[in-house]
């Protein structure tokens, strides 16, 4: 667990051959600075498979975002998978990406936090709302066509 004073925490967890890094508190300069050391470990590997739990982030700035936006663009240049799970839980973080325009940019798990894709017992899948198999709001890049989850309207579907 990183621990950054009063304002920042996160913890991290693997569930197969996912990485699940739960983020809580504010995302700032501080935060981002402490976490790109790992996030670039985990983005590093060949097809990292990454969830990104936000549900519990009370503010995000400038600094978090662009910390977001290179975790997507290293692990998709690995040809892996980063998903952002509890957004609608976290406005700031809902508000920010929907301002910026990237709300459409991210895969979203759907549900809340990180437990809509794993379920309570920690195993992939468990928890699907889906007829697919995968509560993500976005078609997977290693499987062309496969349609993406029903109504998956980025903005609808966090809302």
């Amino acid at each position: 667990m990183v621990n950054q004073g009063w304002s920042f925490a996160s913890r991290e967890r693997v569930v197969g051959a996912t990485t699940v890094v739960e983020l809580s508190g504010e995302v700032d300069i501080l935060a981002a600075t402490g976490l790109r050391t790992r996030l670039d470990e985990i983005t590093g590997a060949h097809r990292p498979d990454l969830v990104l739990d936000l549900r519990h982030v009370t503010f995000i700035d400038c600094c978090g975002l662009s910390m977001l936006c290179r975790t997507r663009r290293r692990t998709e240049a690995k040809a892996g998978r980063l998903r952002l799970a509890g957004v609608a839980e976290s406005p700031s973080v809902l508000r920010l990406l929907r301002l910026t325009g990237l709300l459409s940019a991210f895969d979203l798990c759907l549900g809340l936090g990180a437990d809509a894709y794993f379920g309570p017992t920690g195993e992939p899948g468990a928890g699907n709302p889906t007829d697919d198999g995968c509560p993500c709001t976005r078609p997977h890049p290693e499987e062309a066509g496969r349609r993406a989850a029903p109504g998956a309207s980025a903005d609808s579907t966090v809302a």
